[in-house]
């Protein structure tokens, strides 16, 4: 039972990182059509510019933190205007093309701005050394932190998109550019807030994962924006609590999964492979999209395919 309750707690913590990336993806794909695959490498190149301030001019974890989300806003306006403006009129399949070849520019300038991060290298935190541990199960400082940033960028976006006037200019873009227009809502100014505030939710996202790991390096997102992609699509890309909520099941499944499978095989195929588990969760991924293709929280007729 204790093993049981500390897998799920790692799941819950590792979901509630599937599902901070989800929120970002969810939420530039509904405001400006684009299914953005640069943002695992938004979310690296954010951490690490805060992992090469830490190892070099600024000290301060708290300092180095506020500076890499100043940075995130800032990249995500620079790559909205220099990058989605340019493509806004282009189908669905060729901005999503184009995110790829941005991921690998992005991936190729970080590799020769920052060499020393080639390999990994530690993460450190002020939280590392705290933990607790009830009943047997394990919980770190970290893990909370995850959890209630997890919250709170999840409670702030439904306030902000309900309750200001920016946010619900946001939701009628989403609903279609003309009769946005139509309305008067500023469609270039929301499209580069939109981009800005998903950067710094990516920058967020990449910052956890390392503190997680107490690792980084310039790839070290990449594995785990494949899941965050599965749980915004299993959760229903037009819904941002679906992607969230697909994010932690992904989370929770794959966990459960390698405590379940751990040194199991059926004849020659070991089954605890994390591979096997990985194609496990894509066959479970594809079987409930035969059945609800919005997604578990998606609504039916989704306006971008």
């Amino acid at each position: 039972m204790v093993a049981l309750l500390q897998v799920l707690v790692a799941g819950l913590v590792t979901g509630s990182l599937y599902g901070l990336l989800a929120l970002g993806i969810t939420l530039i794909y509904r405001t400006t059509g684009v299914l953005n695959f640069a943002y695992g490498t938004i979310a690296a190149l954010c951490a690490c510019f805060m992992a090469v301030l830490l190892l070099g001019p600024v000290r301060n974890f708290a300092l180095a933190f506020v500076l890499a989300l100043i940075f995130a806003a800032l990249l995500g306006m620079v790559l909205e205007r220099g990058f989605a403006r340019p493509v806004l009129e282009a189908p669905v399949f060729t901005k999503a093309i184009a995110t790829l070849a941005l991921a690998l520019v992005l991936q190729t300038a970080a590799e020769q701005i920052w060499p020393q991060l080639d390999q990994p290298v530690r993460f450190s935190t002020p939280l590392d050394r705290y933990a607790v541990s009830v009943g047997g199960v394990f919980f770190s400082a970290i893990d909370g932190v995850i959890l209630l940033v997890t919250v709170g960028v999840m409670a702030a976006l439904t306030l902000f998109l309900t309750r200001t006037k920016l946010g619900i200019a946001m939701r009628a873009t989403s609903e279609g550019l003309p009769a946005a227009r139509l309305m008067g809502v500023p469609v270039g100014l929301i499209f580069l807030f939109t981009w800005a505030l998903s950067a710094v939710i990516a920058a967020l996202a990449g910052i956890l994962v390392a503190a997680n790991a107490n690792l980084i390096d310039i790839t070290f997102m990449n594995p785990i924006l494949i899941l965050a992609f599965v749980g915004a699509v299993l959760g229903g890309l037009d819904s941002l609590p679906g992607a969230l909520l697909g994010g932690i099941l992904v989370g929770l499944v794959d966990n459960v999964l390698a405590l379940v499978l751990a040194g199991h095989t059926i004849g020659p195929l070991n089954i605890s492979d994390p591979g096997i588990r990985t194609a496990l969760i894509f066959g479970g991924f594809v079987a409930v999209l035969l059945l609800r293709p919005q997604g578990l929280f998606g609504q039916a007729g989704l306006r971008r395919v």
